[in-house]
């Protein structure tokens, strides 16, 4: 299954390069506010992280863009005395549509791959590893992007997770509101 979303992946980008008018690249940093939805998670609080990583955008018309992304991205949630830390290294593959000068609406999937997964009972300090944590994070994001002059870019996302954070019968899924800045070259 990860060789076949490796190979759309690189199939997708393949073709919108060759069908690209203009290719921008740009670095991008800012914070997550991340939590997770599902029925064994009702009452959990966020976690607040950082997200930093690196953009194209492929300009395919003056009104429509693709923009791929590879981000580090800090998540998790609160519950009670615990705190779930996930983070991911996320592949956001965002359709981009200008609806006024500067500033465009994203919407796409998003796969993300598990890098660390830990829990801390923060009352006694005492942190590991979680076990049966799902390799993949796949969802899907929307947002707006406005984009100054100069190259400069700001963005706000939300994103959420269609499949389980934990590999067994624990139902929870990632969520994100995320706030970037960056800069296109």
């Amino acid at each position: 299954m990860k060789k076949l979303i490796f190979i759309a992946f690189l199939f997708m980008l393949g073709v919108t390069v060759a069908n690209a008018q203009g290719v921008r690249f740009g670095a991008k940093a800012g914070v997550n506010f991340s939590g997770a939805n599902g029925d064994d998670v009702p009452d959990v609080s966020s976690r607040t992280g950082l997200n930093i990583g690196a953009v194209v955008n492929f300009e395919l018309s003056e009104l429509f863009a693709i923009q791929p992304e590879v981000t580090y991205s800090m998540r998790g949630f609160k519950d009670g005395d615990f705190e779930i830390k996930v983070d991911y290294v996320d592949i956001p593959i965002m359709a981009d549509v200008t609806i006024a000068e500067g500033l465009s609406l994203q919407g796409g999937p998003i796969i993300g791959v598990n890098v660390t997964a830990t829990a801390e009972d923060t009352s006694s300090g005492i942190e590991g590893d979680i076990e049966d944590i799902s390799t993949l994070n796949i969802g899907a994001g929307i947002g707006a992007q406005y984009e100054l002059p100069m190259g400069l870019f700001f963005n706000l996302r939300y994103d959420m997770g269609f499949n389980d954070i934990i590999d067994n019968d624990f139902d929870a899924k990632n969520c994100n509101l995320a706030l970037s800045a960056g800069f296109f070259f």
